[in-house]
């Protein structure tokens, strides 16, 4: 094979920018806002770069779809590129609605986004073909892309790790100090520019001639045949299995199952559009045989799956992934009628109505947001009306004690909306602002812990699953952890199995966390060069937590704490919140939010 010259390098990627100049262009805005916010320390609590990157990341799909879609038209280069600058436009709409102050901001921004992006990205695998060209052509524009999208994340990922070790030959023999940042930048570098421009030349420039292309990789048939399609059938034997077992015992079908129906119909059709091109060969009839099954196949499996849906939001109301899991459900109903009612059945459909549905439930008030928040704030306004804390559309303290599954309930709901939407939907009910600072720009929400305090009842943030295999732990907010003896605070730090096993500096001090996240080592490196350590174990403390306390959410700070001491250290940490989860028959830590207080110097007496 041979290698191209440097010429026709610079002239292949010319050529691409020519094509492709609004999507390049939206490629190096989200490089450079990524690489300006992963420059500082903790990110910014307020940035207009998190608006920017939004929309520009957004943008890299949605701005090729419509330069795809021009192109395939035959649509003038003024045409094209009209209709890309007002795709520019909608995107800074789009910016414009993300809060500055994302960090802390309710998280629906963030759905939204991802929802929005995989809404872009299927607009993508059609924008060629919407009213032009066959099944075929549509079926080999896609293979060829992904083909391409793999080739340029494996160049982009072999660039990066030579790009790499050059950075640490620099920092480890002639002495360079690289921050850790500068590698995660690097990487951000080189996949947002080199990989998506690599990505971009080799998008394929006419749909037309891959109408008669009987080109079929034989690592798609591998891929599709013996390893998607056992999974396929251990799903379809666990499914019907179980739809036996509710038959049977004429139970109603459990929440999680519905996870299992979407993966089985999910995984089901990826295998099915995989193999779409050989279908009609001879010795495939089985294909064609599987492509019909399946969809009868699905029919009762919807059932069960909008049973087990159902259930959950009669007990708990609409959240997104309940209104999601609708939506889908709905979705696999008008393609079982369709495909099942078509002779030809257009696989076009299966990518072009899940962009439709992915677009539509994005926003308005039929959206999974407002449907979900309305759902959640009638939820509680039923329990508070029925506590008497919701009088006249106005919260008062509890005039009587309220039920620990009320609390439970309230707790759940109040959280809930204060991570998710915010609380702006029910301020309407207090007097008071439910904001930390009314007048600052971009302020927080109060804790759910202070939002319970004016219902006069006390936040719980414990809860246990069912089958005693997971629980929560809180620190009763109103209380401090005691400082006495401690010259220096860390402020709080998340930790989750991402942490286990990294060093992190700390001013004069240094710790790490073990793989099992119940034990910290800190380190105290002296002037003259000895190093002082302290390992402290969180295993007495999380088997004393979990047993010893009846009403976890009021459990005092320094009951939740650990501490010990060296020759020149002296440590404590203080438990925020803990997560743990039954493994091995041991509870055992999974994520929690801690202090660290220190004090370095002092011989221990």
């Amino acid at each position: 094979m041979r290698l191209p010259s440097v010429q026709q390098v610079l002239q292949e990627s010319s050529r691409t920018w020519q094509r492709f100049p609004f999507v390049i262009t939206s490629a190096v805005v989200a490089t450079l806002s990524a690489l300006a916010l992963a420059d500082y320390d903790t990110p910014p609590a307020n940035s207009v770069l998190f608006n920017i990157l939004a929309a520009a990341l957004i943008g890299i799909p949605f701005l090729l779809a419509l330069a795809l879609f021009a192109e395939s038209g035959k649509w003038s280069r003024l045409r094209s590129l009209g209709a890309q600058s007002l795709g520019v436009i909608i995107l800074a709409a789009y910016g414009l609605s993300i809060p500055s102050a994302l960090i802390g901001a309710p998280l629906y921004h963030l759905f939204r986004f991802q929802m929005l992006l995989v809404a872009v990205l299927f607009l993508v695998t059609v924008a060629p073909c919407i009213g032009r060209f066959t099944a075929a052509g549509f079926w080999h524009f896609n293979k060829t892309l992904f083909f391409r999208l793999l080739i340029a994340a494996l160049f982009s990922q072999v660039l990066y790790a030579g790009l790499a070790v050059a950075l640490a030959a620099l920092e480890n023999l002639f002495g360079l100090d690289v921050p850790g940042r500068r590698y995660f930048q690097l990487w951000i570098l080189v996949t947002g520019v080199f990989g998506i421009w690599y990505f971009l030349s080799g998008a394929p420039d006419d749909v037309e001639k891959l109408e008669n292309s009987t080109d079929y990789p034989g690592s798609i048939k591998v891929f599709a045949q013996y390893i998607l399609l056992p999974v396929v059938f251990v799903y379809f034997v666990i499914l019907y299995a179980y739809l036996g077992k509710i038959l049977v015992e004429w139970n109603w079908p459990r929440g999680w199952v519905s996870g299992l129906i979407l993966g089985f119909s999910s995984t089901g059709l990826a295998t099915l559009l995989l193999l779409y091109p050989i279908r009609e060969r001879a010795e495939n009839v089985w294909i064609r045989f599987a492509w019909r099954w399946f969809f009868i196949v699905l029919i009762p499996l919807i059932v069960v799956l909008f049973l087990a849906i159902l259930r959950r939001v009669s007990d708990y109301g609409i959240t997104e992934p309940r209104y999601i899991a609708i939506v889908f459900g709905i979705w696999l109903v008008a393609m079982i009628a369709y495909f099942m009612s078509s002779r030809t059945g257009n696989i076009r459909v299966i990518p072009g109505s899940l962009c439709v549905f992915a677009m539509l439930i994005s926003f308005g008030p039929w959206g999974a947001f407002q449907i979900s928040q309305e759902s959640q704030i009638a939820r509680l306004k039923g329990l508070l009306v029925r506590d008497s804390i919701l009088v006249n559309g106005t919260v008062q303290k509890a005039p009587q004690s309220v039920s620990a599954e009320d609390r439970s309930q309230i707790s759940s709901v109040i959280g809930y909306l204060h991570k998710i939407h915010g609380l702006d939907g029910i301020q309407p009910w207090f007097r008071e602002s439910l904001k930390q600072d009314s007048l600052g720009a971009g302020s927080t929400y109060k804790d759910p812990i202070f939002v319970t305090q004016m219902m006069g009842i006390v936040y719980d943030p414990y809860w246990q699953s069912a089958s005693g295999n997971a629980v929560s732990l809180r620190a009763d907010q109103s209380g401090s952890l005691s400082i006495d003896g401690y010259q220096h605070l860390l402020r709080t730090r998340s930790v989750f199995s991402g942490s286990a096993g990294k060093v992190y500096p700390a001013d004069e001090i240094s710790y790490k966390i073990s793989e099992g996240l119940d034990t910290v080592t800190f380190y105290f490196t002296q002037d003259e060069g000895t190093t002082d350590s302290l390992q402290l174990s969180l295993r007495p403390l999380i088997d004393k937590l979990v047993s010893g306390h009846g009403n976890p959410s009021e459990i005092p700070p320094d009951e939740m704490s650990v501490s010990g001491t060296s020759d020149r250290l002296k440590v404590k940490i203080g438990l925020r919140r803990i997560q743990l989860r039954r493994m091995d028959g041991e509870m055992k830590p999974v994520s929690y939010d801690a202090e660290i207080l220190y004090s370095t110097g002092n011989k221990k007496e």
